[in-house]
């Protein structure tokens, strides 16, 4: 077998805002350790690596280890011109991005995509890197190949479009059967050589989710749900912490579903004498908080957990996930367990198809009255999921309108009430000791 020369990308940002909240192309750097064990010359370009070599100024971390991304104004797409906020592309310079290109006879691109409405930065990304490998073949994946297949074929420039369960369509081109499935990638330890300068590590115990959420797109991007072996689990954690991290953020859709697994996972990282803050940014199912659980969150270091309530309506169709009554219980657990108010937080969804802007007024001050802190989170229309149904055809065949920042679902005459709403959070948890 040939081994090939390849290039791994993490394209740039477009969007509203965007900001480091412990972001990595985990995929892609899986990917990245396979191909290395095969013996391929393998080489990452980051364009959102806040730390990069080639940049003058360091970033500057919080205590958390994240930070704002590089960002310079650009053209808003017609799509969004309506939208009375600056459009940016964060992430490097395109002089940088440009540079930091290796000079090598690169085989094949593989490009990782995220968020749907990002396209603009990974069609960018594929153009200059065509033009710099005129013969390389290059293979675009990741969220936006996978949830829209179609428009990433006509408009992202890629030779091949590969969704997340097609990953071993990759095997034809490196000569690796079965390598590239979802538990191999889970199994394998993440790649992380070039992020000396990042704070932060990236972990995930988990693949998929066992609900099938309204809003969420996950049965469409992963497996139902699997578990990684415990000592290759292990043996990743200690490598990042070797190497100097000691925040690290967990990126599991149902981190607390296999109870059994977590608990033993944190008994043995304490055995391992690792003594590290956690994070979960994809927040927490709270029926699985329980008492001895709220102990282990608590014993092992997790900051700021953040449980998942996106609505305290009984409503089907968003989730079944959790009720008022089981977010109530897992508060109480988590203060039990010592998190003071303040110190744990709550997902609120805002701009859902047949809610309404009261329901989240509510849903806000539930919230606030059982200490947890307010993250709201805009409503993003996902092809594929049953919400989505819900929202004008014109909008889910335009990814850039997937932008949870333009709130599809409401009218231009709602920004002010939305924006009050958004005060009214953020005045909440500042009434917060933290």
């Amino acid at each position: 077998m040939t081994k090939k020369n390849v290039l791994l990308i993490n394209p740039w940002i477009y969007d509203f805002a965007a900001y480091d909240l412990w972001m990595k192309p985990w995929g892609l750097l899986k990917i990245s350790s396979i191909l290395k064990n095969d013996g391929h010359k393998v080489f990452l370009l980051d364009a959102m690596d806040r730390h990069h070599p080639l940049l003058d100024m360091p970033a500057s971390d919080h205590e958390d280890g994240t930070g704002k991304f590089i960002s310079v104004e650009v053209e808003k797409p017609i799509q969004l011109s309506r939208i009375p906020r600056k459009y940016k592309r964060y992430g490097l310079p395109v002089g940088i991005f440009i540079k930091a290109l290796p000079d090598a006879d690169i085989d094949i691109v593989l490009v990782s995509s995220v968020m749907t409405y990002w396209y603009p930065g990974v069609a960018e990304a594929i153009k200059i890197a065509r033009e710099k490998y005129k013969n390389a073949m290059i293979v675009l994946g990741g969220v936006y190949a996978t949830l829209c297949e179609k428009h990433a074929i006509e408009h992202s420039g890629a030779d091949l479009v590969i969704g997340n369960s097609s990953l071993d369509r990759l095997s034809s081109l490196l000569g690796q059967r079965g390598a590239f499935g979802y538990g191999s990638i889970l199994a394998e330890k993440i790649d992380y050589g070039l992020y000396e300068g990042t704070a932060y590590g990236v972990l995930r115990l988990s693949l998929g989710c066992p609900y099938d959420c309204g809003y969420c797109a996950q049965r469409s991007l992963g497996p139902g749900f699997m578990v990684k072996d415990m000592d290759k689990a292990l043996i990743e954690i200690k490598y990042l912490y070797a190497s100097g991290k000691k925040i690290f953020a967990f990126y599991d859709d149902a981190l607390l579903f296999d109870t059994v697994y977590f608990k033993e996972y944190f008994r043995r990282i304490a055995d391992e004498g690792i003594i590290a803050r956690f994070y979960t940014p994809n927040g927490l199912h709270a029926r699985y908080i329980a008492p001895d659980v709220a102990d282990d969150l608590k014993r092992a270091g997790f900051a700021d957990p953040i449980i998942s309530l996106e609505t305290i309506k009984d409503n089907a169709l968003w989730h079944e996930k959790v009720t008022r009554s089981e977010f109530i219980k897992a508060v109480e657990n988590l203060r039990k367990a010592g998190y003071a108010q303040g110190e744990y937080s709550a997902y609120l969804l805002l701009g859902v198809p047949g809610g309404s802007l009261s329901d989240v007024r509510e849903a806000v001050e539930f919230v606030h009255s059982l200490g947890a802190r307010i993250s709201l989170s805009e409503y993003s229309p996902l092809p594929g999921t049953a919400l989505g149904k819900a929202v004008d055809p014109k909008i889910i065949s335009e990814p850039l309108l997937h932008n949870n920042s333009v709130f599809p679902t409401f009218d231009m005459s709602d920004w002010d009430k939305v924006n009050e709403l958004k005060s009214l959070a953020r005045s909440l948890n500042s009434s917060l000791k933290k």
